[in-house]
């Protein structure tokens, strides 16, 4: 048999994980895993367990949004050993479930997490802390974890980019921060509102926003910057540009595996849609097939 460690956060999303756990222990059973189940009692609790007990187990079941995956994953990357993760998402977004083509279905999900295919996946570092798909910081990226989904599912990204932006209006109240960033021999430096490096094809529960071809263990993440708007025509062309995934004179694109930032104050970090520290200087770094998942993706 092999040890499976199955962590799952009971107030998830709508709190639906806690009916499916029987079929779910049952199923794990059949499949001749032997079993320890372990439900979080806050945040944080997934890291600390998996960092304490983790190196115990052959595999890893974790069920919860993209917040308790990044804890997983955080601790997965400190421990000597290298446990296989199953994911089965419950959460509000499940951003990265899409990247790796995992059912919003928790029985689906629980197949996929125990019977995909397995891949090596890149993750992020910056400083010392560890993310899955997404650091960022400013106006827009706030509010794709503010947006009601149903209100993303009627009216599409450019909505949703377009209340990023008039949350703001009148547009001289946009807080504005002064970047120095260093990718690939590349200095940029400009005032912008919006700073985003990803591993994803949707954040925010967005599909589309990083780009196409995003690759998950290329060792290369996807840049996107929003610079300060001056006019409602300067907001359509980050609409369009963002929307498209098009750089023009409002946003830079750029890819890389290494980010060196700068601002001239204090910036306040979501790391896959959590709190992830404040700071003014960061650098990100790309660890290239980092992690073992179980996911959707043929080879």
């Amino acid at each position: 048999m092999k040890e499976l460690l199955f962590i799952y956060n009971p107030n998830s999303g709508q709190r639906i994980i806690n009916d499916y756990l029987p079929w779910i222990v049952d199923y794990l059973s059949e499949r001749e895993y032997f079993t320890t189940v372990y439900a979080t009692q806050r945040q944080g609790d997934a890291r600390d367990i998996l960092l304490d007990y983790g190196h115990h187990f052959d595999e890893i079941l974790v069920s919860g949004g993209d917040g308790t995956l990044d804890e997983v994953v955080s601790a997965v990357s400190k421990i000597e050993s290298d446990p296989l993760i199953g994911y089965v998402p419950t959460g509000s977004t499940n951003d990265f479930a899409r990247s790796i083509n995992i059912p919003a279905d928790i029985e689906k999900a629980t197949k996929v997490a125990t019977r995909g295919y397995e891949h090596r996946i890149d993750i992020g570092k910056i400083d010392e802390k560890y993310f899955v798909y997404v650091a960022a910081f400013g106006t827009i990226a706030e509010v794709s974890y503010s947006t009601d989904q149903n209100a993303k599912n009627i009216f599409g990204r450019s909505a949703y980019i377009f209340e990023g932006l008039k949350s703001t209006l009148p547009l001289v109240n946009i807080p504005t921060y002064k970047i120095d960033l260093e990718v690939e021999g590349e200095i940029i430096s400009d005032d912008i509102i919006h700073f985003m490096v990803t591993n994803s094809i949707s954040v925010g529960g967005f599909t589309g926003i990083t780009g196409e071809n995003v690759g998950l263990s290329d060792g290369i993440f996807e840049l996107s910057m929003v610079k300060r708007p001056q006019s409602l025509s300067d907001v359509n062309k980050i609409i369009f540009g963002l929307t498209n995934g098009e750089e023009n004179d409002m946003v830079i694109l750029r890819q890389g595996s290494n980010f060196k930032i700068k601002t001239n104050e204090k910036v306040a970090w979501a790391l896959d849609g959590e709190y992830g520290g404040s700071t003014t200087q960061s650098e990100i770094e790309v660890l290239r097939e980092k992690v073992r998942m179980r996911t959707g993706l043929r080879r």
